[in-house]
């Protein structure tokens, strides 16, 4: 899991340096709001956020997607935070107090000294005994900032990186 993990953090690293080069207004036009309709309840919900029509970047979505069988969830919002908030808020800590707690995973990094520029955090979960087929995930918090507006797109994607068991 670990290698996956880290490859899974790698391509949303990407979609975290593609909005710093100017893909944020392509984030901020798109015309799909996710594929779930409200944040997961073991996610803690972050005061300001509001509910986004925003898309998933084509090529960050088909390189998550192919990664992960298709096995991916997200919903976006927006906020007038700004990316460094956002770190502040989903700690290590707070998100261990919520069940994510993996030891395979980074918590919050990205770059706040540009406002073009987002940050990724990235944490872990899995459910039962440590197990083969125990239900593995990783949930990863992408914000991207539009400049002009000032305006913070947050995408909550959730990925079941569950090993499939061979029998």
């Amino acid at each position: 899991m670990k290698h996956r993990v880290w490859v899974v953090t790698l391509l949303l690293g990407a979609l975290v340096f593609t909005s710093a080069c100017g893909m944020v207004n392509t984030l901020l036009g798109g015309r799909s709001s996710g594929t779930v309709a409200d944040l997961w309840s073991d996610v803690p919900r972050m005061d300001g956020l509001t509910k986004a029509d925003l898309e998933l970047p084509l090529a960050a979505r088909l390189m998550v997607q192919t990664l992960t069988r298709g096995k991916m969830n997200f919903i976006a919002y927006t906020t007038t935070a700004n990316s460094q908030a956002i770190m502040d808020f989903y700690t290590t800590e707070r998100m261990a107090a919520a069940g994510w707690n993996s030891s395979d995973t980074t918590g919050c990094m990205g770059d706040t000294s540009t406002a073009e520029v987002g940050t990724m955090c990235v944490f872990g979960k899995q459910s039962g005994t440590g197990q083969a087929g125990d239900k593995r995930e990783i949930l990863a918090i992408v914000t991207a900032t539009d400049g002009g507006t000032r305006q913070t797109a947050v995408f909550f994607v959730r990925i079941d990186v569950t090993e499939e068991t061979v029998q």
